[in-house]
């Protein structure tokens, strides 16, 4: 018994001793702690393990000192360079936006010159960073006001057109722009009372009419405008003898004109009338000769009716009407005559200019 319980003593004793080196097994193999040591006994990477930068520095570290953190600036080594730098033209995104120059602090506005005249479009300007403006099309002006023609522009001459242009951009244009050239005038008679009519012993350059300038020189007192023409100043007072090319067609198959062999009397002002006669040769056995009768209505217009003294027209409801109108100078008279008729079943027309000269 004693025997026994000596060799189980021994048993258990070898089986309890060292297995190796006599280290823990909790150890590594070079006596090293092998759950959390590196084979050094260092780290992994040397750093912490809730990660640093990937440079050695922390995403929390501010390198350049510019206020922005590693993880929220794009350069932490440029102290230039963080989120709401001012940009400007270096090729860098200063501003950490990831546009390059974008609204650069020192880019300049640039024009384009379509005409070459040295004037910008003020209506497309654009932005460039100084290296990079255009060698041609472009200048630092924006004071073109029609970029597609060379002569105009704040240098141009200012003249009478029929486009009615501001070639000098000034913003005034013809008669509103004291500085129009006065070779591209045109002559008128002054209306310094504006009523329309123009002074006959007084002339006024300009380009167009209207204002105080008038075609016309009939007014009797260009001081007071409830004054016009009249009888001692109308233009058109007096006999004017002018040609009429009427043509006839539907008598018999015949045509033919009427030809002028009187005159055209207008009236003074007062009783503002119209007559004349004209006859007419459509054939050699039927010479007509019609009769004008005419009303001015003040100054300008002149409406009436004419007959003829064959009665070759039926003229009940104005089919042989008359209108016409004199020149603004006064120095013509132009009358329509208009006819529609029947002769012996037969339809007849009549029309025609007149053109009176005084």
């Amino acid at each position: 018994m004693a025997i026994t319980s000596l060799l189980l003593a021994a048993t258990l004793l070898a089986a309890c001793g060292d297995k190796g080196d006599g280290g823990s097994d909790s150890g590594s193999a070079d006596g090293g702690i092998s759950d959390g040591g590196s084979a050094d006994g260092g780290t992994a990477d040397g750093g912490g393990a809730d990660g640093g930068s990937a440079d050695g520095g922390s995403a929390d570290e501010d390198r350049d000192q510019d206020g922005y953190v590693a993880g929220r600036d794009c350069d932490d080594t440029n102290p230039d360079v963080h989120p709401g730098a001012t940009e400007v033209c270096n090729g860098v995104d200063d501003d950490c936006n990831d546009l390059v120059d974008d609204n650069a602090r020192d880019m300049v506005t640039m024009y384009p010159d379509m005409d070459g005249d040295g004037y910008g479009n003020p209506l497309a300007g654009q932005q460039f960073c100084p290296d990079d403006i255009p060698a041609e099309g472009y200048v630092d002006n924006d004071a073109d006001c029609r970029d597609s023609d060379a002569s105009v522009n704040p240098d141009g001459t200012e003249i009478c057109d029929d486009d009615n242009r501001d070639e000098d951009c000034d913003g005034l244009r013809d008669d509103e722009d004291p500085n129009t050239h006065p070779d591209s005038m045109s002559t008128f008679y002054a209306d310094m009372d504006l009523d329309g009519y123009g002074d006959r012993n007084r002339t006024i350059q300009g380009c167009d009419a209207g204002d105080i300038r008038a075609l016309n020189n009939i007014d009797c007192d260009d001081s007071n405008p409830e004054v016009g023409p009249d009888s001692t100043c109308a233009p058109w007072d007096g006999s004017w003898v002018g040609a009429l090319d009427v043509s006839v067609e539907g008598v018999y198959g015949y045509s033919g004109t009427c030809d002028d062999t009187g005159t055209v009397i207008v009236s003074d002002a007062s009783s503002v009338q119209v007559t004349g006669t004209v006859t007419c040769n459509y054939y050699d056995y039927y010479p007509v000769t019609l009769t004008l009768y005419g009303t001015i209505d003040y100054p300008w217009d002149v409406t009436g009716y004419w007959q003829d003294t064959m009665n070759w027209w039926d003229g009940a409801g104005g089919e042989t009407s008359l209108s016409g109108q004199f020149s603004a100078d006064g120095s013509t008279l132009v009358l329509e005559l208009h006819g529609l008729g029947d002769f012996l079943g037969y339809e007849v027309t009549a029309d025609g200019t007149w053109t009176v000269t005084r």
